[in-house]
C-alpha cells in the first residue's frame, strides 16, 4: 500500500504545469510543453520538465472546511503547510475527511515492486543473519541462496537438443555460450563434398541441425553464375577445337532463312561432329536483309544513290521517283508515275508526261498552253501587262482559297470612302475601322490605331503584381485590388449573393495576417496574430496606445519555440494597462492570449 501511495505522490509532483488561471473551458486542456500531444483520457494535462503543479497551501483545515460545509468534494487535493514535519504534506478529501497521501519517510521505507531509484550501496535484497534466501513460485522454492552463498536450482530440465551451456569466469561471473552441433560428433562423419554448376563459389557450409560440414566446388556451365570453377571433359574438348585455328569456314550464300532471322543478313552454325563453325550469308530480298549477288534480286525499302548511276539497260519507273542530282535523258523516256526533279531537267527528245510534273527549280516557259487545271506553287512573274483606258468599273482577280476568280470592282468604293478617324492622340490608317472597348491606361480615354478606335475604361487597381501605380476605374468580375480606404454604410456579405445578415458576413474561410518574430516587436494596424519565438532569448511585444479610434481592435500573441520558462515574452501597452497591470508575462512555450482594447486599456478576452 505504501508503494502505491508513494507513486501517486510522485505523479502529482512531476506532472508539471503552471498556475492555473480561472478560464472557462468545456473541452480538454493541456498546459505546458508539447501542447500538440494530448492524452485522450485526460481532461486536464500538465507537462513540464522544470515546473510543477503548485497546490493550494492551507495552514490548517478550519477555513476550508467551513467553505466546504456539506458539499461532497471527495478527490479535492490541498497541501497542508502546518510547519510540522509529522503533519505537513499533501492531503486528499475522502469520505468527508482529509487523508494524508504520503510522506517521504513512509515512501522510502519499503522496497518497491516496480523498481527503486536513489538506492545506496548499502541497500540490498536478502537476509542480514545466517539464514538462506529463498525465491519461490507458488509457495515452492525455485532458487535458493544458502548461508554459505552457494546457489541451488531446484529443477533443471534435461534437453539433448540444446546447444547453449553456462560458463563461469574466474571471478564467478555466469555467461552463456552456444556450442556447434559438431562438438558432439566425430570429425569424419561431419564432412561431405559436392561439385556442381549450381555452386556460385568455392565455400564450406554447415548444417546447423545435423552439424554436417560440406565443401562446395563450382563447375563452369552456361547457366552458372560462378566466375571460376572446374571444367567438364566435353567443355575441355570444345576449347581445344577452338584453339586449333581451322574450325571456322564460310559457306555458299543461302536464299531463305527462318522468319525470326530475316533482318540478320546471315547466320553461324555449329557442327558438333567436327567441333567447327560455319558462316552462311543470306541473299538480300524484298523482305529480308542480306548481300548483293550476281543473280536476279528484288530489294525492299528506300535506297538512295548520291553518286552517278549508270543503267546499261531499260529503266522502267512505275512509282514516284526523286532524283537528287542531274538526270539526262537522250532517248525516249516514259514516266508513268509522279516525278520530282530537284535539279536541272534537260529534255532533248520527245517526252510524254502521263502524270503530274512538279518542278521545284527555276523554269522558263515561252508560250504555255494549259487546257486543264494548273497549280502554281511558286512565284508567277508577268513581264508584260497590257494597258487599258480608265473606266468606272473594272474586273479584278480575287483568290478564294486556292482558286483565282474574276470579280467586278467599283472605283467609288475607294474615292468616296472614309480614309481616317482621329481619336485621342492616334489616327486610323485603314478603311476597315473597328470600334472596341478596352481597359488599358489609368483613366478613361478614346484612342485610335491603324484599324481600331478603342474606348478605354480601365479597371480600378492598387499597386500590385500587374500595376506599378494605383488607378481609378470600374469594378470588374475578375480578381482585383483597390487603393485607398473604403467605407461601407451598410452590411457587407462575402461568399454569398444574398444580402448581408450582419455588419460583416463571411460565408467561407477567413485569412488574417500572421507574423513571426524572434526579437522585440511593436504591433501596428496591419497586425493580427504574432508568433513570438523566444528560443534565442526573452523579448517584448508592445501594444499600441489605446485610443478611441482603435476601440475594439483585437490582437493574438502566442509564444513559440524552445525558450522554455527562462526566456519569457513580455506584453506591454504603449499606454494604459493590460488586465489592470503594467504588463503581462507568458512563460510557457505554445501559450497564447487574445487581447482587445476599449480605447482606454487592454483586456485579455481569451487564453
Amino acid at each position: 500500500m505504501k508503494s502505491v501511495i508513494r507513486n501517486t505522490s510522485r505523479t502529482l509532483v512531476l506532472a508539471g504545469g503552471i498556475t492555473l488561471a480561472a478560464t472557462a473551458a468545456n473541452a480538454q486542456m493541456k498546459i505546458g510543453d508539447n501542447p500538440s500531444q494530448i492524452t485522450k483520457s485526460a481532461i486536464l494535462e500538465l507537462n513540464s520538465t522544470k515546473q510543477g503543479l503548485l497546490l493550494p497551501r492551507v495552514p490548517n483545515f478550519t477555513a476550508i472546511d467551513a467553505a466546504i460545509g456539506t458539499d461532497v468534494v471527495d478527490g479535492m487535493v490541498v497541501y497542508l503547510a502546518s510547519g510540522s514535519a509529522t503533519t505537513e504534506g499533501i492531503y486528499m478529501r475522502k469520505a468527508g475527511a482529509w487523508v494524508k497521501i504520503a510522506s517521504t519517510a513512509d515512501a522510502l521505507a519499503n522496497w518497491s515492486l516496480k523498481g527503486n531509484a536513489g538506492t545506496a550501496a548499502t541497500d540490498y535484497i536478502g537476509t542480514s543473519d545466517a539464514q538462506p534466501l529463498s525465491i519461490r513460485t507458488n509457495g515452492v522454492e525455485a532458487i535458493g541462496v544458502q548461508a554459505d552463498r552457494q546457489v541451488k536450482l531446484s529443477t533443471v530440465n534435461a534437453d539433448n537438443t540444446t546447444l547453449e551451456v553456462i560458463m563461469l569466469s574466474a571471478a564467478g561471473v555466469v555467461a552463456k555460450r552456444t556450442l556447434p552441433q559438431t562438438a558432439f560428433n566425430t570429425l569424419f562423419n561431419n564432412i561431405k563434398t559436392t561439385a556442381d554448376s549450381a555452386n556460385a563459389a568455392f565455400n564450406v557450409t554447415e548444417n546447423v541441425a545435423t552439424g554436417e560440414v560440406t565443401v562446395n566446388a563450382p563447375i563452369l556451365a552456361p547457366s552458372t553464375t560462378a566466375t571460376y570453377g572446374f571444367l567438364k571433359k566435353s567443355d575441355w574438348d570444345k576449347l581445344q577445337a577452338l584453339s586449333s585455328g581451322n574450325n571456322m569456314s564460310i559457306a555458299d550464300f543461302i536464299t531463305t532463312v527462318a522468319a525470326a532471322e530475316v533482318n540478320r543478313g546471315g547466320r553461324i552454325t555449329y557442327d558438333a561432329a567436327t567441333a567447327s563453325y560455319k558462316l552462311e550469308l543470306v541473299a538480300a530480298g524484298a523482305a529480308q536483309a542480306g548481300i548483293v549477288t550476281t543473280g536476279v534480286q528484288t530489294f525492299g525499302g528506300d535506297k538512295t544513290f548520291n553518286g552517278a548511276t549508270t543503267v546499261a539497260n531499260t529503266l522502267n519507273v512505275s512509282g514516284a521517283t526523286t532524283l537528287g542530282n542531274n538526270l539526262s535523258v537522250t532517248g525516249t523516256s516514259t514516266l508513268t508515275g509522279a516525278t520530282t526533279v530537284g535539279g536541272t531537267l534537260g529534255v532533248t527528245g520527245a517526252t510524254n508526261l502521263g502524270n503530274n510534273l512538279t518542278v521545284t527549280g527555276g523554269t522558263t516557259l515561252n508560250t504555255l498552253a494549259v487546257t486543264n487545271a494548273t497549280t502554281l506553287n511558286g512565284t508567277l512573274d508577268l513581264t508584260t501587262v497590257a494597258n487599258a483606258a480608265t473606266a468606272t468599273s473594272y474586273d479584278v482577280l480575287v483568290r478564294e482559297g486556292s482558286t483565282v476568280t474574276k470579280r467586278p470592282f467599283d472605283l467609288d468604293a475607294i474615292a468616296k470612302a472614309i480614309r481616317t478617324i482621329k481619336a485621342g492622340t492616334g489616327t486610323t490608317d485603314n478603311v476597315n475601322v473597328n470600334f472596341k472597348t478596352d481597359s488599358v491606361g489609368t483613366n478613361f480615354d478614346i484612342q485610335a490605331t491603324t484599324n481600331d478606335v478603342s474606348f478605354n475604361l480601365p479597371n480600378a487597381s492598387a499597386v500590385d503584381a500587374s500595376h506599378t501605380t494605383a488607378q481609378r476605374g470600374v469594378v470588374s468580375t475578375g480578381n482585383q485590388s483597390f487603393a485607398g480606404n473604403k467605407s461601407f454604410a451598410a452590411g457587407v456579405a462575402v461568399g454569398t449573393s444574398a444580402p448581408a445578415n450582419s455588419t460583416l458576413e463571411v460565408n467561407g474561410s477567413v485569412q488574417m495576417r500572421i507574423y513571426r518574430t524572434a526579437v522585440s516587436y511593436t504591433l501596428s494596424e496591419t497586425d493580427n496574430t504574432v508568433l513570438a519565438d523566444a528560443t534565442a532569448g526573452a523579448l517584448t511585444i508592445t501594444l499600441p496606445a489605446p485610443a478611441a479610434g482603435i476601440a475594439g481592435r483585437i490582437y493574438t500573441i502566442k509564444k513559440i519555440g524552445t525558450g522554455d520558462i527562462n526566456n519569457a515574452v513580455k506584453i506591454q501597452p504603449a499606454a494604459g494597462t493590460i488586465e489592470g497591470g503594467a504588463d503581462y508575462m507568458i512563460y510557457n512555450d505554445w501559450t497564447f492570449i487574445t487581447v482587445q482594447t476599449d480605447g482606454v486599456n487592454w483586456y485579455i478576452i481569451r487564453k
